[in-house]
């Protein structure tokens, strides 16, 4: 069984979003926050891909490609990592992990990833390839219990690499990647261990609350502004956007910051904001939450407060601070 037919069997509802159609509910939304919150929540991350990189001068190539401090890993380690233009702006997201002889990268756009690699290969004796691997999500108060089941688990932001699996564990769960082939049987073997099969509408309510960006707020954006700093070091030598960063380290003039909105009705993903009639940012990702109502991400300008008052076609919100109370 393919894992769209496992979703398919558990009544999934699918949405495009990016190009990608992804596992959006499962008809219990409730449930489905529940489980994020309380207990354990099984994600579907189907759109993201994997890149391996090898060979002598793959430390130093990704090094100057990405945000992070690739020489300073330690094998069996993983983070979260940023890929700049020159501007300083986000071109893409993705997890690296260090395999040793190999660097993995798992990304939603792995193929244009792919090819930016490739431009930049020159000299460097660097072999890329794409692998045929799932990640799936197991996230929540009990996900570490349940992933135990499978495996002995590594430390939080260590990885654990089996020949069939690999655990990734943060402090919300663990990110497991798995053989496509073999997803199927792995998310079957979760959830009849307790997970819970959980869409991406429930966990975009989920980052919304907890203001985490994602893709909708990043792409486009400099770190600084949609609170992705923890992506990038400010110690490490010269990589595509650096400049940009360390004049942002020292001068600290963005003109933008990630926050919450509270609506009166369904705030419109990517509209415009206005302030007394003049624009003061745009709506990122938006959703209804059994908590709070209608609530988005947005990037504002920096002279907004928690408390303002703003427009969105024509409709009024207000603006909170980050996590949305």
């Amino acid at each position: 069984m393919l894992l769209q037919d496992l979703h398919e069997s558990l009544n999934v509802t699918w949405r495009t979003q990016g190009g990608f159609r992804v596992p959006w509910n499962y008809g219990e939304l409730e449930a489905e926050l529940e489980a994020l919150q309380y207990g354990a929540a099984l994600l579907d991350f189907c759109e993201y891909g994997l890149l391996q990189l090898k060979g002598p001068d793959r430390t130093s190539f990704l090094h100057n490609q990405c945000t992070s401090d690739i020489r300073s890993m330690l094998r069996d380690g993983w983070l979260e990592t940023l890929f700049l233009n020159a501007k300083g702006q986000i071109e893409h997201l993705g997890l690296v992990l260090h395999l040793g002889e190999s660097f993995w990268i798992s990304s939603p756009s792995a193929k244009a990833l792919a090819n930016r690699f490739g431009k930049y290969i020159v000299f460097d004796q660097v072999e890329i390839e794409e692998l045929p691997w799932s990640l799936l999500r197991l996230q929540g108060p009990d996900a570490e219990a349940i992933a135990q089941k499978l495996a002995p688990l590594p430390p939080r932001w260590g990885l654990r690499k089996d020949p069939h699996l690999v655990l990734a564990r943060d402090e919300f769960g663990l990110w497991l990647l798995v053989p496509t082939h073999e997803a199927s049987l792995l998310a079957q073997r979760l959830l009849e261990a307790g997970a819970t099969p959980v869409g991406r509408e429930a966990w975009h309510i989920w980052r919304v609350e907890r203001g985490m960006a994602d893709l909708p707020e990043a792409l486009g954006e400099l770190p600084q502004e949609v609170g992705l700093t923890g992506r990038v070091s400010y110690k490490k030598g010269c990589y595509l956007g650096q400049e940009i960063m360390a004049r942002l380290e020292a001068r600290g003039n963005t003109r933008y910051q990630l926050m919450g909105l509270l609506g009166q009705k369904e705030i419109p993903s990517g509209a415009e904001v206005f302030r007394e009639g003049r624009p003061v940012g745009r709506v990122c990702t938006s959703v209804e939450s059994p908590t709070h109502g209608a609530i988005a991400l947005a990037l504002l300008r920096k002279e907004l407060a928690p408390g303002d008052q703003v427009q969105i076609e024509g409709w009024s919100a207000t603006v909170s601070g980050l996590p949305i109370r």
